[in-house]
């Protein structure tokens, strides 16, 4: 059974500890054991002392001085496997304000941790008093403007916090921009990060595990390749149904038949919006080992490796229809 993972985004000064300190506690009185995975981008361990301060024992992992999804990207799957260890019942993920939960979202379908853990939520805080003016504000970072689009955009829920610090008229504002890059993620006006939190964990359940004796923090493990069986966080699919609109569908690929690159970059770039992300091993024609397929932005890299597992590409995307997936790639890939 995997272990749900709730991603809390936002940008800096938007109320996430806050919110992550009322999780918490609705969850404890839950009976359900969370564990955390904090990202800082400085030294300083600020909200690690907060939390650990109003909550002892609690299971908590934390990476400095950098952003989750750049520099300590390669750092996530030794620290959520040092959490899954304790066998929690929930992990709650904390990013940093300049980080993209998809960067997340992508590096649980790596190998070693694409049958542990399952996508529950992504949830997006944002700061009802300055969010109108991000955009003008960073116009100069493109790359940071398009990161705080981005979580707008892939959230399942969003909080509009520290409404008591604005007007009516100016919250109307905030909601149609938040219509405009979201239409579907269910939202809520709070202040202090305070909402009904059924939305987020009414299905989540005791997972009843026993944490691992000689369990510690910062465990580096060797990857574990994938079972040759599907594997998708989507409802209907193996293991914990996901909550959340993004999902990750698992397809086994032969290695007696090698896959044609032109093939592969046509299947997927066919697929639209609906995939963002795909990555994975496959034997490529003309080729006697694997190599390792990336595709993001609607391109796709690629690089011979000494990988020796079975063969898969792992589809990250909104909604996927795994079935309908499975069965056309058996007709647009291989076929």
């Amino acid at each position: 059974m995997q272990t749900p993972v709730i991603i809390l985004s936002g940008f800096l000064g938007s109320g996430k500890t806050t919110l992550l300190l009322e999780l918490i506690k609705t969850l404890h009185s839950r009976s359900l054991k969370p564990a955390i995975l904090m990202n800082e981008l400085g030294k300083a361990d600020v909200d690690g002392q907060i939390l650990s301060e109003a909550v002892q024992g609690l299971p908590l992992e934390k990476l400095f001085d950098g952003c989750i999804c750049c520099s300590k990207k390669s750092e996530i799957s030794g620290s959520l496997r040092g959490l899954l260890a304790l066998a929690p019942d929930v992990i709650l993920v904390e990013l940093t304000g300049v980080a993209n939960p998809e960067e997340v979202v992508d590096a649980m379908a790596e190998p070693e941790l694409l049958n542990e853990v399952t996508l529950h939520k992504i949830i997006t805080v944002i700061d009802a008093e300055n969010v109108l003016e991000y955009s003008s504000i960073f116009s100069s970072d493109k790359e940071l403007v398009h990161t705080l689009r981005r979580q707008l955009e892939v959230a399942d829920l969003i909080l509009v916090n520290k409404r008591d610090l604005v007007t009516d008229l100016h919250l109307s504002k905030v909601a149609r921009l938040i219509q405009k890059h979201n239409e579907q993620a269910v939202v809520y006006n709070t202040m202090y990060g305070k909402f009904n939190s059924d939305a987020v964990i009414a299905e989540l359940k005791p997972l009843n595990r026993q944490a691992a004796t000689s369990a510690r923090f910062n465990v580096v493990s060797h990857p574990q390749h994938p079972s040759s069986h599907q594997h998708s966080s989507s409802p209907g699919g193996q293991g914990n149904a996901s909550f959340s609109r993004i999902q990750s569908v698992l397809i086994p690929v032969s290695g007696q038949t090698p896959v044609p690159l032109r093939k592969l970059e046509k299947w997927l770039k066919a697929k639209g919006k609906h995939v963002l992300r795909a990555k994975g091993y496959v034997l490529l024609d003309g080729s006697r080992s694997a190599s390792l397929i990336q595709f993001s932005g609607k391109q796709i890299q690629h690089e011979r490796t000494e990988y020796p597992g079975p063969y898969y590409i792992v589809i990250i995307g909104y909604e996927l229809d795994e079935p309908a997936l499975l069965a056309d790639w058996q007709t647009g890939v291989v076929g």
